[in-house]
C-alpha cells in the first residue's frame, strides 16, 4: 500500500528521506571501516581515525560536521577522508531516488535496507577485496 502524498508535501517528504539517508550513511561509514577489522560497530562511539578521540555530538552531524571541521579532526588536526561525507551524500540520494521510483510504503524500507547494504558492501570490497559474511548472508533472507 502506497501512502499518498500531497504536491505541496512531497518536497518535505523527499528532504526527510534524504537526511535519513545521511544518518544511515554515518553509520554505514562505520560498518565499512569497522566489520573488515572485526571491531564492533556499536562500541566505543564514533571516533577519530587518526587519533581515536572520541567524537562530540555535534562532531558527528552527516556532512555538516565534516563541512565545519574542514575535514581535519577538530582535536589532532588530522586530515579525514573525503569518503565519509561522500558515502553519506550516496545513501541520502540513493534512497531519495528510491522513494521518487517506488513511492513511499513498506517495500521503501525494505529496498532502503538492501541498498545500503549494497553501499556497504561495494565500499568494503573496494578496499579489501572482500564481502564479509555478516552482509552477504543478511542479503539472503
Amino acid at each position: 500500500m502506497t501512502v499518498f502524498v500531497e504536491p505541496e508535501g512531497w518536497a518535505v517528504a523527499m528532504s526527510l528521506i534524504f537526511v535519513f539517508g545521511l544518518l544511515v550513511g554515518s553509520f554505514l561509514n562505520v560498518v565499512i571501516y569497522r566489520l573488515p577489522r572485526s571491531e564492533s560497530v556499536v562500541r566505543p562511539g564514533s571516533r577519530c581515525p587518526g587519533c581515536g578521540t572520541p567524537l562530540r555530538p555535534w562532531q558527528n552531524i552527516p556532512v555538516l560536521s565534516y563541512a565545519y571541521q574542514r575535514g581535519r579532526c577538530a582535536h589532532c588536526g588530522v586530515a579525514i577522508s573525503m569518503r565519509y561525507p561522500a558515502v553519506e551524500i550516496l545513501t541520502g540520494c540513493v534512497f531519495v531516488a528510491l522513494a521518487w521510483r517506488l513511492g513511499i510504503d513498506f517495500e521503501l524500507g525494505v529496498w532502503m535496507g538492501f541498498a545500503a547494504a549494497l553501499i556497504a558492501v561495494s565500499f568494503i570490497d573496494m578496499d579489501h577485496q572482500i564481502i564479509p559474511g555478516e552482509i552477504s548472508l543478511g542479503g539472503l533472507v
